[in-house]
């Protein structure tokens, strides 16, 4: 995922944030928006403005090809673009991390559209349209994060998101010292991220339902991989310990002092929210 591009407040934001690492070009898409790889668009009122607005963007993502990473929040008018700017992106293989807001505080039109777009991304991705789809939930992140004041609320979590997907990227592209790493299923491409631990301490960005598969990255103080006897056996041990999921898991070594943990959950079935489905009237078997 060497290319970020956000649209939107939320996904501009976190854009910005992908940009203090050098591995990554950064594309942005938002209301007032300029600069070098920017695409300007202007106030408008409804998520249905924005999606007739968005035309033609090759100038823009003329040089993008490979693997993409769009981040988009859904409550925004401008996530109705999302669609229209996805579509000329095909040529490239698609990943989207869909950054979910307190739900509980939207209404009205923001709920209506926010919904929409959680749920449409859920069906194309689904449908193969695009490689994977990243749930990830503000709430949860202020959780795993504890108090977050609230001047630099939103920098916090967006930290935490974007350093964690990068350590990912980054242990998906070196070779580890010990793993059993196979490739994901074909139909399990409803995501999330997250932390653990060696005492198998899981902190998940999205509390994902159904999960098929967990993939687990250690990254191990170099010393204690050459001196701790008990350390293979900790990581087999949460490794088994995972019921009716498949699990797999790579160590790496690091000049941290600290040991630190990421996940990848894996899951095929549409994620609803429990107070949504009956409203939806959707049978998930068949979505």
């Amino acid at each position: 995922m060497e290319t970020i591009i956000g649209l939107g407040s939320a996904g501009c934001n976190i854009a910005d944030c992908f940009a203090r690492y050098p591995q990554y070009k950064i594309y942005k898409l938002d209301a007032g928006i300029y600069g070098k790889n920017c695409y300007y668009l202007p106030e408008l009122n409804t998520p249905e403005e924005y999606e007739a607005h968005i035309g033609d963007l090759t100038n823009v993502f003329g040089e993008i090809s490979g693997d993409i990473l769009f981040v988009v929040g859904g409550s925004g008018n401008v996530s109705g673009g999302a669609l229209r700017a996805l579509e000329q992106l095909r040529h490239c293989s698609i990943n989207v991390l869909y950054i979910e807001p307190d739900i509980g505080l939207l209404s009205g039109d923001r709920k209506l559209q926010e919904r929409m777009t959680y749920y449409v991304l859920q069906e194309y991705t689904r449908s193969g349209l695009f490689e994977r789809l990243f749930l990830v939930s503000n709430p949860q992140l202020e959780k795993i994060l504890g108090d977050v004041p609230i001047m630099g609320y939103n920098d916090k979590l967006n930290n935490l998101l974007v350093s964690t997907v990068h350590m990912i990227n980054v242990y998906n592209n070196i070779e580890p010292v010990v793993s059993n790493f196979s490739d994901f299923k074909e139909q399990t491409r409803i995501s999330t991220i997250g932390l653990s631990s060696l005492e198998n301490e899981k902190k998940l960005f999205f509390s994902l339902d159904g999960m098929r598969e967990m993939r687990y990255y250690y990254a191990i103080n170099r010393d204690k991989l050459e001196t701790d006897g008990t350390l293979m056996r900790k990581i087999t041990e949460n490794v088994k310990n995972e019921a009716d999921i498949d699990v797999s898991y790579g160590v790496y070594a690091t000049d941290y002092a600290d040991d630190y943990v990421y996940c990848v959950a894996n899951a095929s079935m549409i994620q609803f929210r429990e107070n949504e489905k009956k409203t939806l009237q959707i049978n998930e078997n068949t979505v």
